[in-house]
């Protein structure tokens, strides 16, 4: 795969549509032997940014917590793009597949006015050799595009092949993580291998499972010699239920016959001296209680309703006065201005002086044009009299004093009158009422039959369970019957394909055991060699050990004792990290760009000098 141009629209430090090349044509790779891109600019020229679009557009959130994806993509929309009003930016990247299909990836964000991301798009279009219409797919399941994507270039690998050069020493680092040990298993094909092997076991299970189901002529023989007495048995089992739902409807029928004898007879002693007795003494508790509940609410209530017509027009006064006072209050304060004015005015001496009667004139037609020009509207009646003198808890008691009606009066007094005379109508019945009526001997018939009636319906349960029972192992022997219909004759066919698979897994067992370690000394010798290529000190490392089981790297000086990664300079395990890469990568089946952020940050000018000749020329065809 190599990357063929990446486009940005608006995107960050990108003002406007700004394309960048990443394209090395097939015969300049093959006849120059160039293999690599420098892209160089200052800090904050946008290089890291390059680096960071190409991850996200490949593989999007994965990996990226919901706060980080918040933080670094809170603000791509470019600047002045976006105070001129702009409101969309995005990046594409168009890439070449092994294959030779064209395609374009593009992630598109929109933005509010507060310059807040409303929501982010992607698309795709993917061009087939000798095409000039490439196909074109919206994505809108993003696992369904993760999947798509990893087909050309795993999650998993992205560490490998698109890194910062000043972090890549978190690769040895962080070489015993799990997550590292299933990128470098997923790398190196070993997991193909894995999934083949689970292949295989899956299709010796589903074997096994059909072995286990297959069954011989005999066993055929004996479910259709059960199959033939169960249905025997359910033919026996449902004469006796017809012949007991029979019987059942039988008694039913008596059963209701003697309760309409019985119910007829009750119907006659609904007037006896008895039931109306009971009904009096009924009537009688409830006009017991509903002469105290008139007793109660008169002993509460008396004073309200006679009162209820002063108690209202008191309210009424109440209210007035209070609205009255309310308006003085008001009109007092918005007269206070005048009122100090004039009293100033009218305390300095007039010659001639004035009378009385003429200083109170002025007073009130200077009051009514100071009313008029302020547009004072609280103004309060001459002539209106405040008669009640209360303290406001007096006031609040009154006001909220409650009026009763005594409409409720008259219907207490009403109810009690209709019970009286209901109790005194069922006295004149009582008087000239007949003697309950005897039904004991209708209610024993009504025992007897339903006890006769309770008899058959246990057994006509007990038949309708055991039916039941019988149809559902009629169902299972049948199931049986279909399942393991046809299945003998290819019973020897499957025991054959069982054994091929078996053979097969086991010689895949051994293949995979042979290439883990085939694949881990080749690794352990490609690293070995680029260490000692890359570090100044040919002889720096007495040993180089790589674990197939752990895939990590474990180094030794020339006295045999293990090195610790950890403690080397940040520029040799740079280098050592590199080295790890190369030989993972040569190992790989992956054929992908390499994308390097700051590849020779920690380096002298002899490990650059290296790192470049010896490094990255090899390390991909495009770099």
């Amino acid at each position: 795969m190599l990357l063929k141009k990446l486009t940005f629209d608006n995107y960050k430090t990108y003002y406007g549509h700004q394309d960048i090349d990443l394209y090395i044509p097939k015969e300049v790779r093959e006849e120059t032997g160039k293999n690599i891109i420098l892209l160089g600019g200052l800090n904050g020229a946008g290089k890291t940014t390059i680096l960071k679009a190409i991850l996200y557009v490949l593989f999007g959130k994965r990996g990226m917590s919901e706060s980080e994806y918040k933080r670094l993509f809170s603000n791509v929309i470019n600047n002045t793009f976006f105070d001129e009003g702009g409101r969309e930016c995005s990046v594409s990247l168009s890439l070449e597949t092994d294959s030779g299909e064209e395609w374009t990836l593009k992630v598109k964000w929109y933005f509010d006015h507060l310059k807040r991301m409303t929501h982010e798009q992607r698309d795709l279009d993917v061009r087939k050799p000798g095409s000039r219409i490439p196909k074109h797919a919206r994505i809108d399941n993003i696992e369904v595009y993760n999947k798509f994507i990893d087909r050309i270039i795993p999650y998993h690998a992205a560490p490998f092949f698109i890194f910062d050069g000043e972090e890549i020493k978190d690769i040895i680092l962080r070489q015993n993580s799990n997550e590292m040990k299933e990128a470098i298993h997923k790398i190196t094909g070993m997991e193909a291998y894995k999934l083949l092997l689970a292949d295989l076991k899956s299709f010796q299970s589903s074997i096994e499972n059909k072995l286990a189901k297959s069954v011989s002529q005999a066993k055929l023989n004996s479910i259709n010699t059960e199959l033939e007495e169960i249905n025997g048995t359910i033919t026996t089992l449902e004469t006796k239920k017809v012949k007991l739902s029979s019987e059942i409807k039988k008694y039913e029928s008596l059963i209701n016959t003697a309760k309409q004898e019985r119910n007829n007879k009750i119907s006659q002693n609904s007037k006896s001296r008895e039931v109306i007795v009971k009904k009096q003494s009924r009537v009688e508790t409830e006009l017991k209680l509903a002469k105290e509940e008139l007793n109660t609410f008169l002993h509460q209530n008396m004073m309200n309703i006679i009162l209820r017509n002063k108690i209202a027009s008191l309210k009424k006064k109440l209210k007035l006065e209070n609205q009255v006072n309310h308006k003085k209050i008001l009109q007092n304060a918005s007269l206070t201005p005048y009122r100090n004015f004039m009293n100033q005015l009218l305390g300095k001496s007039i010659n001639p002086p004035l009378t009385n009667e003429q200083l109170t004139q002025i007073e009130r037609l200077g009051e009514e044009i100071w009313i008029k020009e302020n547009d004072i509207k609280n103004i309060v009646p001459e002539d209106f009299k405040i008669i009640h003198d209360i303290s406001n808890n007096d006031y609040s008691y009154l006001i909220n004093l409650s009026i009763k009606d005594k409409v409720k009066v008259t219907e207490m007094i009403n109810k009690i009158e209709k019970l009286q005379q209901a109790y005194d109508n069922l006295e004149i019945e009582i008087r000239n009422a007949p003697e309950a009526v005897n039904v004991e001997e209708e209610s024993n018939k009504i025992d007897l039959l339903a006890k006769k009636l309770g008899e058959i319906n246990l057994r006509f349960k007990s038949i309708a369970s055991k039916l039941n029972t019988a149809n559902e192992e009629k169902s299972r022997l049948l199931n049986n019957l279909s399942r393991m219909s046809g299945q003998d004759e290819d019973l020897e066919s499957l025991q054959q394909q069982n054994i091929q698979v078996s053979r097969t897994i086991r010689a895949m067992e051994q293949y995979v055991a042979e290439v883990t370690s085939l694949k881990a000394t080749y690794i352990k010798e490609e690293f070995a060699k680029m260490l000692s290529q890359l570090f100044r000190k040919q002889d720096e490392f007495g040993k180089i050990e790589f674990d197939i089981n752990t895939y990590t790297i474990r180094l030794y000086n020339d006295r045999m004792q293990e090195v610790s990664i950890q403690d080397r300079s940040a520029g040799e395990m740079q280098m050592i990290s590199s080295a790890l890469i190369w030989a993972l990568t040569k190992a790989s089946d992956l054929s992908l760009p390499m994308v390097i952020d700051t590849p020779l940050g920690r380096l002298d000018s002899y490990h650059r000098n290296h790192l470049m000749n010896h490094y990255y020329k090899e390390l991909s065809e495009q770099v």
